[in-house]
């Protein structure tokens, strides 16, 4: 019996995004899936059976149940236009959405799948720890940014979904909604996860450990040491230029007594090095697990 086919599309806000709609195509388990991500109002004279599904279904019942969730009418749309076999659901649904968050990370907001299954069912999209964002993603949905998007779910899919896991674990630490103790998380997972396993742990060898699996030719090591230097900048904006230093005041409290004094310009280094820290975690964990998978096959 031939699987039925399901179109899914999930939901994105608080983030930059044009409005300038555009198609990519991504490989699953053998099938072709293409890819509209678009704004709701480039949705209004859609075909069927996207129209009915987006306009009468997911707008309208998302507008009567409001309760904290995101206005539909201004959330960017990712749809699966040609649809993808049953059988293949589950696991796509979920690792898209993952690569989604990893790419896309808080504050921005990713809705869990919406489906429609002709004939069958239509699932409602719906959010998970929403709350009032202090801020808006400095990130912005283009095709480019988006072709990440793709790299990640290419890389992922060719990998044991058990090694999923670690992702959620960086990802939850990015929805703390504080940022000094969400830059601690990272700065700890760092130090343990890239240890070497000899003598006491050290943030700082941890980090050049990292850039290792971030950037692992041998001859691209100034690159890394561009890096490094930029994290030591923005801690000098606090006279802790080391990286341990400025993980202990984290860790011992001591911000608790300086941070009301500090300036715009020291906010803004803090979030600044929270994204840099999360996006060298998740390049370097995708990287390390690539090349770990390319040497077992």
């Amino acid at each position: 019996m031939k699987d039925n086919i399901r179109y899914s599309c999930w939901l994105i806000d608080n983030i930059k995004f044009s409005g300038k709609e555009f198609t990519k195509t991504i490989n699953f388990n053998g099938e072709k899936i293409e890819l509209l991500i678009t704004k709701y109002e480039n949705l209004k004279d859609i075909e069927e059976p996207f129209h009915d599904w987006i306009h009468n279904k997911i707008v309208n019942h998302s507008m009567r149940n409001l309760s904290n969730n995101p206005l539909p009418i201004n959330s960017i749309f990712v749809l699966t236009k040609n649809g993808y076999t049953n059988h293949n659901s589950q696991d796509f649904s979920y690792l898209f959405r993952l690569c989604l968050k990893l790419v896309y990370y808080q504050p921005t907001l990713i809705s869990k799948v919406s489906e429609f299954i002709p004939d069958a069912a239509i699932i409602m999209p719906t959010w998970e720890n929403v709350r009032n964002m202090r801020t808006i993603s400095k990130n912005e949905i283009t095709s480019d940014t988006f072709n990440k998007v793709l790299s990640y779910f290419d890389t992922l899919s060719k990998l044991d979904r058990n090694c999923y896991s670690v992702f959620e674990e960086i990802y939850k630490k990015t929805e703390i909604n504080e940022v000094l103790i969400e830059l601690l998380a990272l700065y700890s997972f760092i130090e343990g996860f890239w240890h070497n396993q000899r003598g006491k742990s050290n943030i700082d060898k941890s980090i050049r450990a990292m850039l290792q699996d971030y950037i692992p030719q041998k001859e691209e090591k100034f690159k890394r040491e561009v890096i490094i230097r930029k994290i030591k900048s923005q801690n000098e904006l606090f006279n802790q230029s080391s990286i341990d230093k400025m993980r202990n005041i984290l860790a011992h409290g001591m911000y608790k007594s300086q941070e009301d004094s500090w300036s715009n310009k020291q906010w803004k280094a803090i979030f600044e090095q929270r994204n840099l820290i999360i996006e060298l975690v998740i390049d370097s964990l995708v990287n390390r697990l690539k090349c770990e998978n390319q040497l077992s096959s």
